[in-house]
């Protein structure tokens, strides 16, 4: 039978056992009909905690876990699997389920001889397996004996770079072994041996009967190539020693082995992760064809080089850090969600304006629907919003007045019954696309996501509908919920926000947290210091970390765990917070309409169950038909994206009746539209609460808000009396004043502009200012002297804000010619 026949029956045969997935071996193919099967880079983060990913570049996506035997260090080419087992740490011990997290260790199965799989013994390099049923496996491991990386008689060729380290196996070490399984328990493998005191490696496949004995030279201190080929037509194994063709092997007839259920690749050791190699591995390629056929020069790196965009830069942030110095407003706008710019407020005080509630725009849901929204306009004015659907597959529902919604056939067949996917993967709406008008063509639109709870990647687009996955994760921790990312063009850097579940409540529930990462370049893998058992059992001495500790032990040994306290947290909940009260996650965006002013919306959810007394423990029972709470979306602010303060009351979008509708959880969508003197922001409301005992999936929709521009929060003063606020000195530009402000009819305004001895500016004074008077998006101050502040621009003043019964949303200095 012929390899391509045989690969047939194989994965038929495996698509129909168990369920198990098939890889894709569609990768591109080479001029000289050689397409990659899986390509690792091993480019992860410094420090990679055992059960994160270790990618594959190729577009057949077969990832590995690091085990307790290997670490990611600088290397060659990026950087490198490092073969030596990491720094030991005590076992947690088991919590609930322990055989789903491998805390247990477990005897072997009636008729085996290895345990099972867990942290007692997860001593691998690097592993995939479709076997270890008893564990959590969410990273979508590929069955290997369902591709062409179960080798056999067709053309291939395995090439790698190795340097021995300071202590160079001296014994029969493995390269790699793949096994139709169970692990451990036959010898149904196809294997590379290195022995290197006889010089030599050993090619064995037992499906043939076969162990190829390849010369090869001695081993040297240095990084070297190693390549191996196939030649199917004659049986023939060749042997590369950077580039130099090695004495030929004797000639034998290899096969594939058959389809296994609990099939598994091992790298670096056997499948009882004995015979160790030692050193150092880069950049590990398997290929269908033969890449090389004579000596050759040994290759650089495969990783796609790329160039990034050059990022443009903004104002400078105006309330970066304290000094005495004049703030240098210029000409920008400020928005008065804070009192940053104040030296005083009087009695007045900041006070968020919830929007208002609009239409529902997207009704009649069926099938899965994650609540987690993105609306974003595109270059022509249309308004989409992103969310996920059947198997975390990302959608997409467009529409010309932000009402009526449809979901758009994009030609590129049906998912589950949608002909609206973007992303055919498994991306949870865990981000959030966006646009970046600088980036390449190519590039514009960027989501920064979880993708197959492996961590989290970054995926770019020329049109927000077609996409491609940068093949190595950015980060190694898998997100709990959507992540919110935006550019910083102040600070020319990416913020990324994403959740954690590392603090537990009072009563040792999970406390919900978001974790703030910055980034230079979204692909780029952020560097992060790794933490031992000891950093984090003395950082419990600070914070409520929940159990298990290290926290990586969180998942098993095969699924990575989700953020820890490897980056700085924000968004927790303060005293104020009724306990059990946390923050699912934020919303965070930087304003597009205003410099130096960040919002966030993060979504405040109310556990009955575990904390609180009785009363309220009682609320989420099953007889009282409920859930596990409610949820509403409250409002934060910065003035660096960093540093926030929220508002906890009114709720931003709180819960209650909405077009017919008893709303119990309000979800914000990130992001916003603008429309005239209007912001439109979107939310996804439910009837029925968090882990509800009873689902009204009938209740689930999407609806619109409608909030004033700049309006979110705004400087409020007294209607009974007057009171002043007055800023810190400035530096402004521009010849008129313009404010966005409301008085209703009974209340007013006026505004005087003082000097650096404290004086007013002759013309300008605080009495002189005519009232301000009404409801204005954008009124020009005018004082008897006229409007015209030209003559003071560039020269430090201090504005004095005379208020009563007004709302005061923005202000900015512009340029106006008199005409």
């Amino acid at each position: 039978m012929s390899h391509s026949a045989r690969l047939t029956l194989v994965l038929l045969v495996a698509l129909l056992a168990a369920g198990a997935d098939g890889a894709d071996d569609s990768s591109e193919v080479s001029d000289t009909g050689v397409t990659t099967t899986t390509l690792w880079l091993f480019d992860e983060p410094v420090g990679l905690y055992p059960s994160h990913v270790l990618d594959d570049s190729s577009d057949n996506d077969m990832p590995l876990t690091i085990g307790i035997g290997a670490q990611v260090v600088e290397g060659l080419y990026g950087n490198s699997l490092l073969l030596t087992n990491r720094q030991s740490f005590a076992i947690p011990e088991a919590q609930e389920n322990p055989v789903l997290y491998g805390l247990e260790q477990l005897p072997p199965a009636p008729g085996r001889t290895q345990e099972p799989l867990s942290w007692f013994n997860a001593e691998y390099a690097a592993f995939m397996t479709s076997g270890e049923k008893h564990l959590r496996v969410q990273v979508g491991f590929v069955n290997p004996t369902t591709n062409s990386l179960n080798l056999g008689d067709f053309d291939w060729t395995v090439e790698f770079w190795h340097t021995p380290g300071e202590e160079p196996a001296q014994e029969e070490a493995v390269v790699f072994e793949l096994g139709s399984g169970p692990r451990g328990e036959n010898d149904m493998v196809t294997q590379l041996k290195w022995l290197p005191g006889q010089s030599q490696f050993v090619l064995v496949n037992q499906q043939a009967g076969v162990a190829v004995a390849v010369p090869s030279e001695q081993v040297a201190s240095s990084w070297r190539h190693y390549a191996f080929t196939y030649e199917a037509q004659d049986n023939q194994v060749r042997h590369y020693v950077d580039g130099v063709l090695q004495p030929l092997p004797e000639r034998a007839a290899l096969q594939s082995l058959p389809f296994g259920e609990e099939a598994y690749f091992s790298l670096a050791r056997d499948g009882r992760w004995g015979r160790p190699l030692t050193g150092m591995l880069d950049e590990l390629r398997f290929s269908q064809g033969l890449v090389y056929s004579d000596n050759f020069e040994p290759p650089a790196s495969f990783a796609v080089a790329y160039e990034p965009a050059a990022l443009p830069k903004g104002p400078a942030p105006l309330f970066d850090a304290w000094s005495d110095a004049p703030l240098q407003l210029g000409s920008r706008k400020h928005v008065f969600i804070d009192g940053a710019i104040f030296d005083e407020i009087g009695d007045a005080k900041f006070v968020v304006n919830p929007p208002k509630r609009a239409e529902r725009v997207l009704d009649n849901i069926e099938g899965t629907f994650r609540k987690h929204l993105t609306v974003v306009e595109d270059e022509e004015g249309l308004i989409r919003i992103y969310n996920s659907v059947e198997e975390d597959h990302l959608a997409v529902y467009t529409s010309r007045d932000g009402i009526n919604f449809e979901r758009p056939d994009l030609g590129k067949g049906t998912f589950n019954g949608h002909r609206n996917i973007v992303i055919p993967e498994m991306v949870g709406g865990l981000g959030n696309p966006f646009i970046e008008p600088h980036a390449h063509p190519q590039e514009r639109w960027k989501y920064f996501t979880d993708y197959h709870r492996r961590g989290i990647y970054l995926y770019t687009s020329p049109d927000g509908y077609n996409w491609t996955r940068n093949r190595t994760l950015t980060l190694p921790f898998r997100s709990g919920t959507q992540s919110s990312t935006f550019y910083d063009d102040q600070r020319q850097v990416y913020v990324s926000f994403h959740r954690s579940g590392i603090f537990h409540t009072p009563a040792g529930d999970t406390q919900r947290s978001s974790v703030v990462t910055e980034h230079k370049d979204l692909r780029s893998p952020l560097p992060f210091q790794a933490l031992s058992q000891q950093d984090y059992w003395n950082l419990r001495e600070q914070y409520p970390l929940r159990d298990p500790l290290p926290w990586f032990t969180d998942n098993g040994p095969l699924t990575p765990g989700g953020f820890g306290m490897e980056y700085p947290h924000v968004f927790d909940p303060t005293p104020e917070d009724p306990p059990g009260v946390d923050f699912y996650l934020t919303k965070s965006i930087k304003y597009p309409w205003a410099a130096d002013t960040y919002l966030a919306f993060p979504v405040g959810y109310f556990h009955y169950e575990n904390d609180g007394p009785p009363a309220r423990r009682v609320l989420g029972t099953p007889e009282f038909g409920r859930g596990s709470g409610p949820l509403e979306s409250q409002i934060a602010v910065s003035r660096n994206g960093l540093d926030w303060h929220r508002y906890p009351e009114p709720a931003y979008v709180g819960i209650g009746r909405h077009e017919g509708r008893d709303v119990v959880t309000a979800y914000i969508a990130q992001g916003m539209v603008l429309r005239g003197e209007e912001i439109w922001q979107y939310y996804f409301g439910e009837t029925h609460y968090h882990s509800p005992y009873t689902s009204d999936m009938a209740g689930r929709g999407a609806y619109r808000l409608v909030q004033r521009l700049d309006g979110f929060v705004s400087l409020d003063s007294p209607y009974g009396y007057e009171t002043t606020a007055i800023t810190k000195p400035l530096v402004f530009e521009g010849s008129r004043l313009v404010l966005n402000v409301d008085t209703d009819a009974v209340g007013y305004m006026q505004v005087g502009l003082v000097d650096e001895e404290g004086e007013a500016v002759e013309g300008f004074s605080v009495d002189d200012c005519i009232y301000i008077n009404g409801d204005f998006i954008a009124t020009e101050v005018e004082w008897l002297s006229g409007k015209d502040v030209s003559k003071l621009a560039g020269n430090p003043v201090q504005m004095v804000l005379r208020m009563r019964g007004t709302k005061l949303y923005a202000m900015q200095f512009v340029n106006v010619t008199d005409s």
